[in-house]
């Protein structure tokens, strides 16, 4: 009868220890897309960062705080940017910081060049754009 209570106490002990958590989702890459903007993503877990540098028109330098949905190739994540503008923004203002904690949504597709697709939208603006060099990953 001992061994009995040894044994249910020991399977039990095992059953309430913490499981270990499998990989958390993930998107990560960087490069050039066919519009000349440059990125970098680094989100683990639901937040992280993503930088996009759209030469002459503006930079965007985010703070990333949720993945709306993550599935093997497609992703699509929010959070809040700063905004600084170049010479030739859209905007027709002049250079120079635009805006902090502005809200913003960003999907993109896995894949590298002619594959991957980054789609940033902020301030009322959409842009979309296609790898040309670099990669994007994800891991849902």
């Amino acid at each position: 009868m001992l061994r009995f209570v040894c044994a249910a106490a020991a399977a039990a002990a095992a059953l309430a220890a913490p499981i270990a958590a499998g990989p958390t989702p993930a998107v990560h890459g960087g490069g050039k897309t066919n519009d000349g903007a440059r990125f970098a993503l680094a989100i683990s877990g639901g937040d992280g960062h993503f930088d996009c540098l759209m030469p002459a028109q503006m930079t965007v330098e985010a703070t990333v705080t949720a993945v709306t949905s993550i599935g093997a190739s497609a992703v699509t994540f929010t959070g809040t940017a700063a905004v600084t503008l170049g010479g030739k923004n859209p905007f027709g203002l002049p250079a120079g910081p635009l805006v902090r904690g502005e809200p913003f949504v960003a999907s993109a597709t896995a894949g590298g060049p002619g594959v991957g697709t980054l789609d940033l939208k902020i301030l009322g603006l959409d842009f979309p754009g296609t790898v040309e060099n670099g990669r994007i990953s994800i891991t849902p």
